[in-house]
């Protein structure tokens, strides 16, 4: 059974731009090197997905990198963390994610796991979850 979409996703297939299925190639979590402010939360999340297709708008590529925040950590990470174990074993080790890039100047963006993207496993792990 597919993993439900969140309350704050309701409908956004309909308005995301640019949805893929992909796979995880990597997962990491770690120092993003940067110099932050003392207080700023200095763990950041990386996932490489490997593109198989484009469900909906144009990406061209092969693969995507996304960034986030661990603290607080975003709401699929559970999924993701799953997945990258799944890659590899074939039938369901895709997923469809929304690429939603953010804006940092003209001509850099990156693709954010914090934003609230559509997305859909083919796991579903509420059981999983605290109530």
């Amino acid at each position: 059974m597919a993993a439900a979409t969140a309350p704050c996703r309701d409908n956004t297939l309909a308005k995301a731009k640019v949805v893929v299925e992909a796979r995880v190639k990597s997962l990491s979590i770690g120092d993003p090197g940067l110099l932050l402010p003392k207080d700023y939360p200095k763990r950041v999340i990386r996932v490489d997905l490997e593109i198989e297709k484009v469900i909906k708008g144009t990406f061209i590529g092969k693969g995507a990198t996304l960034y986030g925040i661990a603290y607080p950590p975003p709401e699929r990470l559970l999924e993701l963390l799953i997945m990258s174990l799944a890659t590899g074993m074939g039938g369901q080790d895709t997923f469809e994610w929304e690429l939603s890039a953010n804006k940092i100047d003209d001509d850099m963006s990156f693709y954010s796991l914090n934003n609230c993207n559509y997305s859909k496993f083919p796991i579903d792990i509420s059981r999983w979850q605290r109530p």
